[in-house]
């Protein structure tokens, strides 16, 4: 894996190794890698790594739905005879619970919390309870769970590196502290948000907690500030043509945003 965007302090970058809401042939589930071995979530790991995959050391979670997990279970099972550090995954303890309970349950894959590296006594998997609005530090950035608006015990992040900011909202439907946020934290450059859903679905897209480009369009009114740059992601791929043209007839991609695919650098 190439680590030069993440060795340059001066223009701090992320790295979206899957942006979209729903799989398909020529769309990949939603992962950002924020440093050479930290990453958001895992709905695209195994696929979009350039170099090795025993880099990633931390996994956080902005939820537990399959499309941002999906891939932690055979990353597992990938690394484990080369496996020298464990890997931690951190995410609201609730989440956690659930994963370990549903998923890593010796039912449907085996718990990795409880099996040794081959060539040490530490357990592969380590998982690490977060709390909302509290900062962790992570080398050469930071990283800050904020409540939105999805599931019962979902986040976004503040990733913060030097004196700039990003917000990755993850799924949500509409919320005013993320824009509280915003408003507030001038170092905050851009944000990646959610739209999943054409405008006519606006009730799916309540009841699924996310938004369409005319509930977008609605929440961007409690941005308070005009240099904040506006990327979208998680398109639901049936209807990705169709949110496209409704984003670009609104004028929602702020300040030369975009919307998102695999392999697309974020400087911030």
């Amino acid at each position: 894996m190439s680590t030069d965007i993440f060795s340059n302090q001066k223009q701090p970058a992320i790295k979206i190794l899957g942006a979209s809401g729903g799989k398909s042939k020529t769309t990949d589930l939603t992962s950002i890698q924020i440093s050479k071995n930290s990453v958001i979530d895992a709905g695209n790991l195994i696929c979009a790594m350039d170099g090795s995959l025993e880099d990633i050391e931390h996994i956080f979670l902005t939820h537990i739905h399959l499309d941002h997990i999906v891939d932690i279970p055979f990353l597992l099972d990938n690394i484990y005879e080369t496996q020298k550090k464990p890997i931690k995954i951190y995410s609201h303890i609730k989440n956690l619970q659930h994963l370990k309970k549903h998923i890593f349950n010796w039912e449907i894959w085996p718990d990795f919390s409880l099996i040794p590296m081959q060539n040490s006594k530490e357990f592969c998997v380590q998982y690490i309870p977060i709390e909302f609005d509290t900062q962790i530090k992570i080398d050469s950035f930071s990283i800050t769970p904020i409540k939105n608006n999805h599931t019962s015990y979902s986040c976004g992040f503040i990733i913060k590196k030097g004196d700039n900011s990003l917000l990755f909202t993850s799924d949500s439907y509409c919320c005013d502290s993320i824009w509280e946020k915003v408003n507030k934290d001038l170092s905050i450059s851009t944000v990646i948000i959610d739209v999943s859903f054409p405008s006519s679905f606006t009730e799916l897209a309540k009841n699924s907690k996310h938004l369409t480009p005319e509930l977008l369009q609605e929440d961007l009114k409690k941005l308070k500030r005009d240099d904040v740059i506006i990327h979208i992601n998680h398109l639901k791929p049936s209807y990705q043509e169709q949110i496209t043209t409704e984003i670009k007839q609104k004028n929602l991609l702020f300040n030369g945003g975009s919307i998102l695919n695999s392999g697309d650098i974020v400087y911030f």
